[in-house]
């Protein structure tokens, strides 16, 4: 979101090269995200049960855990670059300013998936407030470094795109090294101390991978049907692949709000769980469920009644502000969904169920989602109106199924 607030005013290009560039990176963050959810699940238990030890020896393996899968993702990244932008159909003008994105953004993105894996241990014991602080700070370094380095300020050289990936790559590697020393300097069982730290027990690291399995699978089919969801979208031309990738900013003002809820779901189903106490679990989501309503009612309000004003903060180009207004029009009724779904999921996985939100997603995007905007754009000519309209069809679905599965109540006798 940092980013397209100063990439939008370079030009529509830039936009579509940043959309092309990191939609396959939503697969590495579903990657990431996955072994997040093996960890709240496992350290959330452990926590409940009060086994501090247990939480300080999931802790260091959780970090081990997430170097490894740093330093593999953005080895594949870096040296997959121009493969993954042409397969994502970037338009010739687009290519090679994708690959340069992408590239230069990978130093960054190894630090981030670390830090994913780690906050996620921490938020399983409650200290939610180190990485959202973190997170701040890394944003604040982003919109320095994007003034700075894209339009040339103060003497510093002027890099347009690239300088928004230098500065996005330096905010989130500077994220992970503020969590690192914080790691190693706090106190509590979630920390990473000299004497531990290479300590790594393969007992958690399997429970780990056990609840994070089915999650990869969930979210890998999630994004990667998403990224089939983009490639349909960016045969449209480049003023819809810039507009599509606007709209999905401006709904990360949904998601994002919703993915915390989901966590927070999560860790207190999960400690909730751990204390053998399954009706405070219970509650804990329905709560989850009546801020996140709310919420998502009130912004998806927003989107219908003044879409362009949403669209003007990130760009200037009329064609992608008429374009964007449709759109995020369309994303009102997609998002109030999406919203529940989203801290649905994330409670249910915090119960270690992830298979049945591996089953609920396959559905819904690809027996949904994928096929109704082929229709919709291929058959029907409905264009970017038709994706979207493919993208609600698809939330509402699986929100009747993860109520559904939520309601019957299996979760509460999962193992991890």
């Amino acid at each position: 979101m940092v980013d397209m607030a100063f990439v939008g005013r370079v030009g529509a290009y830039a936009v579509a090269a940043v959309g092309v560039a990191t939609q396959p990176l939503w697969l590495t963050f579903g990657l990431a995200g996955a072994l997040g959810v093996g960890i709240i699940a496992v350290v959330s238990r452990l926590a409940g049960a009060r086994d501090d030890e247990g939480v300080e020896r999931a802790a260091s393996t959780a970090s081990w855990l997430g170097l490894g899968l740093a330093l593999l993702l953005g080895a594949g990244l870096y040296f997959g670059a121009p493969w993954i932008v042409k397969v994502m159909g970037a338009p010739p003008d687009v290519y090679p300013h994708g690959v340069i994105y992408l590239q230069v953004l990978v130093p960054g993105l190894i630090g981030h998936y670390w830090f994913s894996a780690m906050s996620a241990a921490l938020r399983a014991v409650g200290e939610t407030r180190i990485p959202m602080l973190l997170a701040l700070v890394a944003n604040a370094v982003n919109v320095v470094l994007d003034w700075l380095l894209i339009f040339g300020n103060l003497g510093f050289p002027a890099l347009g795109l690239a300088g928004a990936a230098l500065a996005s790559s330096v905010a989130r590697f500077t994220e992970a090294a503020g969590l690192l020393v914080v790691l190693l300097v706090r106190s509590g069982p979630v920390a990473l101390r000299w004497r531990t730290l290479w300590r790594f027990s393969p007992d958690l690291s399997a429970r780990i991978v056990r609840v994070a399995v089915p999650s990869a699978v969930e979210r890998s089919a999630s994004t990667l049907s998403l990224v089939v969801f983009a490639i349909l979208i960016n045969r449209l031309g480049t003023v819809a692949i810039a507009t599509q990738q606007i709209a999905y900013v401006v709904e990360d003002l949904i998601w994002l709000v919703a993915f915390g809820l989901g966590t927070s779901c999560a860790t207190l189903i999960g400690q909730s769980l751990g204390a053998q106490d399954p009706e405070r679990a219970r509650l804990a989501m329905l709560e989850g469920l009546r801020v996140g309503a709310a919420f998502t009612l009130t912004v998806a309000a927003s989107f219908l009644l003044m879409p362009g004003v949403y669209m003007r903060i990130f760009t200037t180009d009329a064609q992608v502000i008429a374009l964007g207004t449709m759109a995020l029009r369309v994303a009102a009724a997609a998002d109030i969904p999406m919203g529940l779904v989203l801290i649905l999921s994330g409670g249910l996985q915090g119960a270690g169920d992830t298979r049945a939100a591996a089953v609920i997603t396959l559905v819904g995007s690809w027996g949904v989602r994928l096929t109704l905007a082929y229709l919709m754009i291929d058959v029907l000519g409905w264009g970017l109106y038709g994706a979207w309209t493919a993208a609600a069809c698809d939330w509402a679905l699986r929100l009747a199924l993860f109520w559904n599965r939520f309601a019957r109540g299996r979760w509460k006798e999962m193992a991890v």
